[in-house]
C-alpha cells in the first residue's frame, strides 16, 4: 500500500513539474510576443496641432514607419491604429495564404499572436473596393482585442475613425457597420467573400447587408466608388463567431 502511494506521488509531482513547465514557457512566449508588439509601436505621434487638448483626435502619421518596416520585411505594407486601443500595429500581406502571418510575427519567427494581416485576395495598393484586415483577439489584450470595445455604442461614437496609412500616403476611415457573424452558421455572413463588386447593385447590396445587421445604427452610408476597409477578429461570445467592424475612405 505504502509503495503504491509513493508511485501516486510521483506521477503527482511530475504531472505538476510538467504544468509548470508548460505554464512557465506559455507565459514566456505571450511576453515575448507583447515585448515585439510593443517594440513596433510609435513611441511619439504626430502632432495634432491642439496639444493641450485632451479631447483633440489624435491623427498619426505612421508612412515612414511603413517604410523603415520595409526594409525589415518587405511584406509590410501598412499600419493600422484606433484611438484609446492597443491596436497600433504594423499590417503584413502575404499573396498567397491567409494562414501565413496567423502565428509569425513580423520577423516571420512563430508567434502565438501573430500580426494583423491583410486578406492575400487583397491588392496593397488599397485600389479594391474593400480591404480586408485580421488580426487575433488575444486575452492579454494585445492585436485585435480591443476592437470588441466597438460593442459599446458609447465607444463608437467616440471613436468613428480608423487610422490606416501605406507606405505612401495616410487615411482615415469612418465606421459605418459593426457586427458579429458565426462561421459556418446557416445565415453566416460571408464578409469576406465581397473584395471587389461587378456592379453598383452589389456594391450597394452589400452595404446594405452589412448596416442591417449592425449591433446599431450609424447614419452613415458608402456610395458606390467609396473605398472600404473591414477589421475581423474572432468574438468568443460563441463559437467561430467574428467580430467584424467596417468603415469608409473619407477625404481629409
Amino acid at each position: 500500500m505504502k509503495g503504491k502511494i509513493t508511485l501516486i506521488q510521483i506521477l503527482l509531482v511530475f504531472v505538476i513539474v510538467i504544468c509548470l513547465v508548460t505554464y512557465i514557457g506559455e507565459r514566456s512566449e505571450k511576453n515575448k510576443d507583447i515585448k515585439k508588439s510593443e517594440e513596433l509601436k510609435t513611441e511619439d505621434i504626430v502632432d495634432s496641432g491642439i496639444s493641450d487638448d485632451s479631447n483633440a483626435e489624435i491623427k498619426p502619421d505612421n508612412v515612414a514607419k511603413v517604410n523603415e518596416l520595409k526594409e525589415r520585411n518587405d511584406d509590410t505594407v501598412g499600419w493600422i491604429k484606433i484611438n484609446d486601443t492597443a491596436i497600433d500595429y504594423p499590417v503584413l500581406h502575404n499573396t498567397q495564404s491567409n494562414a501565413y502571418y496567423l502565428h509569425r510575427n513580423i520577423d516571420k519567427e512563430y508567434s502565438s499572436s501573430g500580426i494583423p494581416f491583410l486578406d492575400y485576395q487583397c491588392k496593397a495598393d488599397l485600389s479594391d473596393d474593400n480591404t480586408i484586415i485580421y488580426g487575433h483577439n488575444m486575452r492579454n489584450g494585445t492585436m485585435f482585442h480591443d476592437l470588441l470595445k466597438y460593442s459599446d455604442e458609447l465607444f463608437y461614437n467616440a471613436h468613428k475613425v480608423i487610422y490606416y496609412d501605406t507606405s505612401t500616403k495616410s487615411g482615415e476611415y469612418q465606421i459605418f457597420a459593426v457586427l458579429r457573424t458565426k462561421v459556418g452558421s446557416k445565415n453566416e455572413f460571408k464578409y469576406y467573400n465581397f473584395i471587389n463588386a461587378e456592379t453598383p447593385a452589389e456594391f450597394d447590396e452589400f452595404v446594405a447587408l452589412c448596416i442591417k445587421l449592425s449591433l446599431y445604427k450609424t447614419d452613415i452610408i458608402p456610395q458606390y466608388g467609396d473605398k472600404l476597409l473591414t477589421l475581423s477578429t474572432c468574438s468568443y461570445n460563441t463559437d467561430n463567431e467574428r467580430f467584424v467592424v467596417f468603415a469608409k475612405k473619407i477625404d481629409v
